[in-house]
């Protein structure tokens, strides 16, 4: 009879866990905050998460106030009320109750510098800057050729190289302002970027907002000598790297592709006389003119800003991937 007891404690004790995390979800659809953590088009999985999640912890804490001894059991011939001691419960349970405690008690914060100095700020750039810079000769050629006359030798070199790869740091160099797509989880639409590139390039002043803001700064860091004396107008945080120069900063915003687990840095390069002033972190509006400038070797576009003026961190701080 106490062993029942006990076993009704921890299923009632696992409903209401349950019931705290269909809380806490709510409480962040509800204040619009869930988009700290989430794109947009996750949503409809937390949906069915909140629904899932209150459907079960409802059937745990009814199960846990049943008389009927088969509702608390499977009779699967297996006993899985477990042997755990206290402590060892408390700890298993804590793992869960933790989460659900600090997403109520402590304030959303939103992603900033320090987090984009940790993953680096880099940038997505065109094959053709890529290429122009390997000092390896291509290889594919001689590989066949090599592939033909001794299949071994081939296989040989062959693994060679890759383990070269995957130990020199050296053979993949940092370059900057790199916009990782691992976490992409939909593909552009055919000919989106050829077509998105021939509207900038027709328009007096190209203006990244919130929709656009992630495939237009990516355009540009592909084709800085196209945009050159366009003007340019775009909002974010200040981000320095620590080899910039005083009057250098980038305009940037976290971009999403499914939560903040994968989240990138998005931004252009951007200079004005007293860019010292302008501390890390503010949130900034700026227009003006790009320019096609060097940075580590790298041809990059940077905004010689005519305006700038600080502004409030808006309510949807992320930009996302849209199609």
């Amino acid at each position: 009879m106490e062993k029942q007891r006990d076993y009704r404690f921890h299923i009632y004790l696992r409903g209401i866990i349950l019931m705290g995390f269909t809380m806490l979800l709510f409480k962040l659809i509800i204040t619009g905050d869930i988009q700290n953590f989430i794109a947009p088009r996750m949503l409809p999985f937390i949906y069915f998460a909140v629904i899932i999640f209150l459907l079960l912890g409802v059937v745990q804490i009814w199960r846990s106030g049943s008389k009927n001894e088969e509702e608390l059991y499977c009779n699967c011939g297996f006993d899985h009320s477990g042997k755990s001691t206290p402590i060892q419960s408390i700890m298993i349970y804590s793992m869960f109750v933790f989460p659900v405690v600090t997403g109520f008690v402590f304030p959303d914060v939103v992603l900033d510098s320090s987090i984009a100095a940790k993953r680096g700020f880099k940038s997505g750039l065109s094959g053709s800057q890529e290429t122009a810079k390997s000092e390896e000769p291509p290889m594919d050629e001689d590989l066949a050729e090599l592939y033909l006359q001794d299949p071994d030798e081939y296989m040989k070199q062959l693994e060679e190289r890759v383990q070269e790869k995957s130990q020199s740091p050296e053979s993949s160099p940092d370059v900057p302002l790199e916009h990782p797509d691992e976490f992409q989880i939909q593909a552009p639409p055919e000919g989106f970027y050829e077509e998105l590139e021939a509207k900038m390039l027709k328009m007096k002043k190209i203006v990244l907002t919130e929709e656009n803001y992630i495939a237009m700064t990516n355009i540009m860091d592909k084709n800085p000598e196209k945009f050159a004396g366009k003007e340019v107008e775009m909002h974010g945080f200040v981000y320095r790297e620590d080899d910039f120069k005083e009057d250098q900063f980038v305009v940037a915003r976290f971009g999403l592709s499914c939560c903040v687990a994968d989240a990138s840095v998005y931004g252009t390069l951007a200079s004005i006389d007293d860019g010292e002033k302008y501390q890390q972190d503010e949130w900034v509006k700026v227009s003006g003119i790009i320019k096609s400038v060097k940075y580590q070797d790298w041809v990059l576009p940077n905004v010689e800003i005519q305006s700038i003026e600080k502004i409030e961190q808006p309510k949807e701080p992320y930009v996302y991937e849209e199609y």
